[in-house]
């Protein structure tokens, strides 16, 4: 799983509503130190990441809502949500981890890696598959999106 692999899915439905949310976590291999405005202009190409793997020299196409970076499992953040949630900030930011905290209670399982955990919801709003597996290439989750969307609430 990389920003390449969920672009190229991003791109393959974008005439649907399907859309993709991304959250930067620092929880993992310390991956994502920097700030929020880093992070921005590193995702939408226009920044070099010298960490060595194979997403760090990304330049493509990001055109999904990049939220600011929080935690994404125990320990959660307590950072004041005014400082940490600013574009200027390397902190987590509190306002996001209510959503990793509601998903935890629903999958009873946190994410094992920076892109390992995807929940697809279907049109309600419900989640209706999970997955959690770092390697798992993002075309393998086409069938369940096209599911999804063949479905009505």
């Amino acid at each position: 799983m990389s920003y390449q692999g969920m672009s190229a899915l991003y791109k393959e439905f974008s005439e649907t509503p399907f859309t993709i949310f991304a959250f930067p976590a620092n929880q993992f291999g310390h991956q994502e130190p920097l700030s929020n405005s880093w992070i921005h202009d590193f995702v939408r190409g226009n920044g070099t990441h010298k960490c060595g793997l194979k997403y760090c020299d990304w330049k493509g196409y990001f055109p999904y809502p990049l939220l600011a970076k929080t935690t994404v499992k125990p320990s959660w953040c307590t950072k004041d949500p005014t400082v940490s949630c600013t574009s200027s900030s390397s902190d987590c930011c509190s306002k996001n981890m209510g959503v990793w905290q509601w998903l935890k209670s629903v999958h009873g399982d946190v994410p094992k890696w920076n892109f390992a955990s995807k929940t697809l919801f279907d049109k309600c709003g419900r989640p209706a598959y999970y997955v959690n597996d770092e390697t798992l290439d993002p075309a393998k989750l086409a069938p369940q999106i096209r599911q999804l969307l063949n479905k009505d609430c």
